[in-house]
């Protein structure tokens, strides 16, 4: 008890060291105090006890003046002495760490966010991560869980060489939940030369760094979350390292995420290597008190569902309250989900689950002709949509215009999310 109220004075007595401009303020406010406590000696005899005290009240009586009218003047300067040492002591702190004019709008914004739905994301890939750049607007109770079973480019390499996960889409998401100023642009950032160094982005270097540091890949995404100040949280969806394997609709079995793709024939179901990952408990809980579940956008065999294969998670998910929604792709993809239409990907998605979810996100307005034709060259085509097999199943589908207008055929996480959040209410 000594030693907790020792490192309390010292915790105090630090603040008068010199050079930290808050012991004036502090004498200017103690100055205040002390004239609104003289008013009110003023303003009422009982209770005067000093004798200094009582000397002051005599000597503002032999003025001439009223007693009521000297004790409410001292009253009302020292309330005003005491406001402007109070207001300048706390200028001077808050100026050490933010801009005291930008303080309220802050304070208000964070107040706004905290108070938004509870909401856990899952994915990959830049679906995702452009997904919880729009959530992280409207909601600080956001949880991104990220696939982490990509096998191809650096976090290829990084991978075979440290024995972890896929760090690629997990940085992605770091950098879009993070509030550093210019982080996100420092996270993407990938090296163009250097013997070892070429093709590798800062991000994925910084994650396997604090693996190395920690030995341990989720204490390493802890301690990520708390350098990178997110708002929000991104995890894995597991901390150990996972191979996806999927099976086609011949019978064949293909390993790799990078090899699924490049694969003959349509992938019939997909699983992991081991089959029991863990999954981190921050993870469980977030799934257990979330109002809102989002799966995608995002590639359906290789991203949005890998990100929920874990049992422990799925178990998770089937037991939540919350409700669950699936963003259908807006395109195609090659290798992937050629000739697939809305209800096949959500019947993909409740399959591997293990529940169906509550409502479907599917973009039905009309798509700029030019950025088709481009991506029919690369044969991807807008995913076909009919509502009979859905009202059919009793799925609740929610249409709308949620792709981005410009060059690039892909979700606007704006109007994404406020769609999305629609969903909570």
């Amino acid at each position: 008890m000594w030693a907790k109220r020792a490192r309390r004075l010292l915790g105090f007595l630090r603040w008068l060291r010199p050079g930290m401009g808050v012991k004036r303020y502090v004498l200017v406010a103690a100055a205040g105090m002390l004239l609104m406590f003289l008013g009110v000696a003023q303003l009422s005899w009982q209770g005067v006890f000093l004798d200094w005290v009582l000397d002051f009240v005599l000597f503002t009586r032999n003025l001439g003046l009223p007693l009521w009218l000297s004790g409410t003047v001292s009253f009302l300067v020292g309330l005003g002495v005491f406001s402007l040492g109070i207001r300048a002591m706390n200028r001077s702190i808050l100026s050490a760490v933010t801009d005291p004019d930008e303080l309220p709008e802050r304070i208000w914004k964070k107040r706004r966010l905290e108070a938004g739905p509870r909401v856990v994301a899952l994915g990959g890939g830049t679906g995702l991560s452009n997904l919880l750049g729009g959530l992280k607007t409207r909601t600080a109770n956001l949880t991104g869980v990220v696939a982490v079973t990509d096998d191809g480019g650096s976090t290829g390499r990084l991978r075979r060489s440290f024995d972890v996960p896929a760090v690629g889409d997990l940085t992605d998401c770091l950098a879009a939940l993070s509030e550093v100023e210019r982080m996100p642009e420092l996270m993407k950032y990938r090296f163009q030369r250097g013997e070892g160094l070429s093709g590798h982005t800062f991000g994925n270097l910084f994650l396997v760094s604090l693996f190395e540091l920690t030995g341990d890949f989720a204490e390493a995404v802890r301690m990520a979350d708390r350098v990178l100040a997110l708002s929000g949280a991104v995890y894995p969806s597991t901390p150990h390292p996972a191979r996806l394997v999927a099976e086609l609709a011949g019978g064949e079995r293909v390993e790799g995420e990078s090899r699924i793709r490049e694969a003959p024939g349509r992938v019939r179901r997909v699983w992991l290597e081991p089959e029991n990952p863990p999954v981190m408990p921050e993870v469980l809980r977030a799934v257990a008190r979330a109002q809102l579940i989002v799966l995608g956008p995002g590639s359906l065999f290789t991203s949005v569902i890998p990100s929920f294969l874990p049992p422990d998670l799925r178990r998770a998910i089937a037991a939540s309250p919350a409700r669950l929604v699936y963003v259908v792709n807006v395109m195609t993809e090659p290798g992937e989900t050629d000739g697939m239409d809305a209800y096949a990907h959500y019947k993909a998605v409740a399959e591997h689950l293990g529940r169906r979810p509550d409502a479907v996100l599917v973009h039905t307005a009309p798509l700029d002709p030019e950025a088709l034709a481009r991506y029919a060259e690369e044969g991807q085509y807008p995913v076909a949509y009919d509502a009979a097999p859905f009202d059919a199943d009793g799925v609740r589908v929610v249409e709308g215009d949620f792709a981005h207008a410009g060059a690039f055929v892909r979700h606007d996480p704006e109007k994404l999310t406020a769609r999305l959040l629609e969903c909570v209410r």
